[in-house]
Order: C-alpha cells, then structure tokens, then sequence
C-alpha cells in the first residue's frame, strides 16, 4: 500500500491528492476508491480532497483525465517506431491494449459518463488529443493532412472520413476491451500478438484501398 511521505509545498497539495488518488485507483480500482483513503496516503485531512475535487465523481473525472493523458503518449510511443502505414496501424492497436493492460482502472473509468463529470473542461480536453492522435491514424491511412488538437473542433467530418474513424477506433476499442475483461477465450496470449497484427494489417489495408479507389 502506498504512502506519500514527502511533505509537499504551499501550492501543489492538489497534485500530492492526485498521485495518492491515481495509487488508490490502482491498487483498490473504482469500486474501492474512496476520499478519505486518498487523503490518508496523502498525509491530510479528509476535507482537503472534497475541497479540491467536490466529490469522488469530481475526482475520478481528474483521474480520468491523467488515464488520457497516458494513453495519448502510449499511442505517440508507439506510432513513432512504426515503419509504414500497416506497422502503424499494428502499433495503435497494441499501444491502446498495453495501456489497458498496465491501467486497467484507468480505462475502466474514461469512458464511463456515469462514474465522472462529463462537461469537465480538463477531460474534454485530454480526451480529444487521445481522439486527435487516432484520428491522425486514420488520416494517414487515407493519405489525407494530419490534423492538431486544436484544429480537431473546425476540420472537415466527412461521412466517408467518420466512418473510417468509427471503424478503426471500434477495432482498436473493442480488441483492448474484450481482453481486458477476458471475454476473447478463443484468443489465448500465445495467439495475441499474431491476431492484433493480421486483423489491423487487414483493417489498415481495408482503408487505405477505399480511399485509392474514392481517388482514382
């Protein structure tokens, strides 16, 4: 169980709160998290965290939000040693699993509405640079102009573009899901890696054919 005892400055308890509250999350996932154990590792009252976050809602959102973050630079991690446009689309697909796999509290927790503030300005936020890096994924994919998070609000969402981005994220989603949750016994961890590069080499080939057919 995980203590902070390094006494913190006038200024940052919000991140002591955080670092002990991301160790909660960890250790005790969503269903265990409470405000008082955060405070407790964290070396404070048990008003400190209420007053910072409001609730565990509150909280969670801010935790949520870190989960982002981290999977935003799992996908760079990984996109970066990719070689062409089908190693690329491998390494997304086994980024998005790692982090599950690594924080499996975490991912439980960002796409869950009902566990966090949905109108969070900080969740929106590190949410839509996770969706920018994906949708960068697609674009390439299709030969089309990558995209910054700030443009990601005002460029062009194409019926056919969207449709492309549902589809990879779904498969890229879903795979990472379904292991987690062990709901895939027919793939066993012998046959995993085998089974994330045939099925998004075959999805990644699947888009790039589209869009030189819609081309041409």
């Amino acid at each position: 169980m995980k203590e902070l005892k390094q006494p913190y400055h006038h200024g940052s308890l919000k991140q002591t709160l955080l670092d002990a509250g991301d160790s909660v999350l960890i250790e005790k996932g969503f269903k265990g998290f409470t405000l008082r154990e955060c405070a407790r590792r964290a070396g404070v009252s048990h008003a400190a965290p209420k007053h910072h976050f409001g609730d565990v809602t509150g909280f969670l959102t801010e935790l949520a939000a870190i989960g982002f973050d981290r999977l935003t630079r799992e996908l760079k991690a990984g996109i970066s040693k990719a070689k062409d446009l089908d190693s690329e689309f491998i390494a997304t697909t086994r980024a998005y699993s790692t982090f599950a796999e690594e924080y499996p509290e975490h991912f439980r927790i960002m796409f869950r509405d009902d566990l966090l503030h949905a109108d969070s300005a900080s969740l929106a936020l590190a949410a839509r640079k996770t969706l920018t890096e994906l949708t960068n994924v697609i674009l390439r994919q299709r030969g089309e102009p990558e995209i910054s998070v700030g443009e990601f609000s005002d460029f062009e969402k194409v019926e056919d573009l969207v449709t492309d981005i549902v589809i990879g994220w779904c498969h890229i989603h879903g795979f990472a899901h379904l292991m987690l949750e062990k709901q895939f016994p027919i793939v066993g961890k012998s046959m995993e890696k085998r089974i994330v590069e045939k099925s998004s080499t075959r999805l990644a080939r699947l888009i790039q054919r589209d869009s030189a057919v819609k081309t041409s």
